[in-house]
């Protein structure tokens, strides 16, 4: 860090005037990249203004993750709060690249009130704002996962509620005599099966033919589900029917870890970092031999399968758009959103080969997934610069907060955009655009029907957004991406991506 004359400061929009006054009070200190200007636990008198450059805020929390909350750029105040209030600082902040830095301490400020009294009122009245706006942001930030799952667009059902009377017109039907007496058919095979099971593990054996038995009723259950939503369609009692049918399978599929955590989501939402990390895994868990089988087969589905698939095609896609910049000696950067556990990011660096020329930023509201990024995910020698980052992605897509990231060469999310209505989305896209350099790749993901969707929809209530590759580029064409469009798919042609470049 040194002390340079004050050069000529950057336009500041139609505040200009009153900070290039103010600035002439004080100097600019410039700092490498990395370098830290402000750490947690000490006090300052003193606050700051960026000039040039970028500067990081973070913390480390007790399991040694360092988390960043915000990118702050050029034409930014930090540290205001601290300097007035007289409290040590929460949090670090270090640059992130070179960076000009005004230093505002009390002698500045002493200064400048003698000399201009009235020009130090207007730029107490400045700070005032931009102390209130930080305010209104951390008053709007309560309980954060929280808020960020009652801001999907999937959000507005939740869970079953308590048993009712069923309504009389439906228990006469015809429709209802099938439904309730083939679900009476399975109810019943499970409750035999899962007896049977308890009883030889109690004696420390196994049933072969009663586990096989087991995913037999299993996918005939979930194949019988197409043919009770046909039944029961136009008939007004379509809810009601489902939660029947979930009522009568509960205490089986419960027993089921998967299942368990895609109806309770913990998180607030059923496709959190735990339940992707669960499936990655492929290792069935739950209460008992039978809850075991259950998991498997969840974990067996069409749907997991496709989960298992984009984390494959992911890291091909990173390889393969980052591999010729490589090549010509160039850094690529990659911004990954609503991130969970980065699998696909980290597999990508165990193959590249050129680690050293990667950049990552990983976005999370979920500070767990990026602890968890930290400690069992980054665990392998390379050389990549990863940084991970708590935001909702959400509030950044649609403009409710900013932060200075720098242009990135590839964007990708792939389990958040199932969640989004049509107007997050474009939202999403857009925002996404203004940050791809020229020649940088979006890659979006979104599920598309398929024949388990009743299971996850009605029976555990992970409900999505289910979109078709016409759906895709239809929410793409009135974005600054247009037609420029590619859809590509896993294996499994459940998980279906939007792969679009910036001109």
């Amino acid at each position: 860090m040194t002390d340079s004359a004050i050069p000529s400061p950057p336009a500041h929009s139609e505040l200009a005037p009153l900070l290039d006054r103010v600035l002439t009070f004080t100097s600019i200190r410039s700092y490498g990249a990395g370098e830290p200007v402000l750490t947690p636990g000490t006090t300052t008198n003193a606050f700051y203004y960026l000039v040039s450059g970028s500067v990081e805020v973070g913390y480390t929390d007790p399991h040694d993750t360092r988390i960043t909350v915000a990118l702050i750029g050029a034409g930014e105040f930090f540290g205001e709060i601290g300097y007035f209030d007289g409290q040590s600082r929460v949090r670090d902040i270090r640059t992130a690249a070179t960076a000009g830095i005004a230093v505002f301490d009390e002698k500045v400020m002493a200064r400048l009130r003698a000399d201009q009294p009235e020009l130090y009122m207007d730029f107490l009245l400045l700070l005032t704002g931009n102390i209130c706006t930080k305010f209104r942001r951390i008053a709007g930030e309560r309980e954060p996962i929280a808020g960020y799952a009652q801001s999907l667009s999937t959000r507005h059902t939740g869970r079953y509620s308590e048993s009712r009377p069923l309504p009389a017109p439906l228990v006469r039907s015809s429709q209802w005599h099938e439904v309730s007496s083939r679900m009476e058919g399975f109810k019943s095979a499970l409750f035999d099966l899962s007896h049977r099971l308890q009883k030889v593990e109690a004696e420390g054996g196994s049933d072969p033919e009663a586990e096989a038995r087991c995913h037999t009723v299993l996918g005939e259950l979930n194949g019988s589900l197409s043919e009770f939503g046909r039944l029961m369609a136009g008939s007004g009692y379509e809810e009601v029917a489902w939660g029947y049918v979930f009522k009568e399978i509960f205490p089986y599929f419960m027993r089921s870890r998967f299942a368990e955590r895609a109806y309770f989501k913990p998180k607030g939402y059923a496709g959190d970092f735990l339940m992707m990390e669960h499936i990655y895994a492929g290792v069935p868990k739950g209460e008992g031999r039978f809850g075991e089988i259950v998991d498997q087969f969840c974990l067996t589905r069409p749907g997991s399968r496709a989960i298992r698939g984009r984390r494959v095609l992911l890291k091909d896609q990173l390889l393969r758009l980052s591999g010729a910049r490589a090549a010509r000696g160039q850094t690529t950067r990659i911004m990954n959103l609503a991130c969970g556990p980065n699998r696909e990011l980290f597999d990508f660096l165990a193959e590249c080969g050129y680690s050293e020329r990667i950049e990552a930023l990983c976005v999370d509201i979920d500070s767990d997934a990026l602890r968890h990024t930290n400690q069992h995910v980054n665990i392998f020698p390379h050389r990549a610069a990863i940084r991970l980052m708590s935001e909702n992605v959400i509030k950044w897509a649609i403009g409710r907060v900013r932060h200075h990231i720098e242009p990135q060469d590839i964007i990708y999310s792939s389990g958040l955009c199932d969640y989004l209505d049509t107007r997050l989305f474009r939202a999403l896209i857009t925002r996404c655009h203004e940050h791809l350099k020229p020649g940088g790749t979006l890659l979006l993901g979104n599920f598309t029907q398929y024949p388990d969707s009743l299971f996850l929809d009605k029976l555990l209530r992970w409900e999505l957004l289910y979109r078709t590759e016409a759906d895709l580029r239809e929410l793409f064409a009135p974005t600054p991406f247009g037609d420029r469009v590619q859809i590509i798919a896993e294996p499994e042609r459940v998980n279906l991506f939007a792969v679009a470049t910036r001109d």
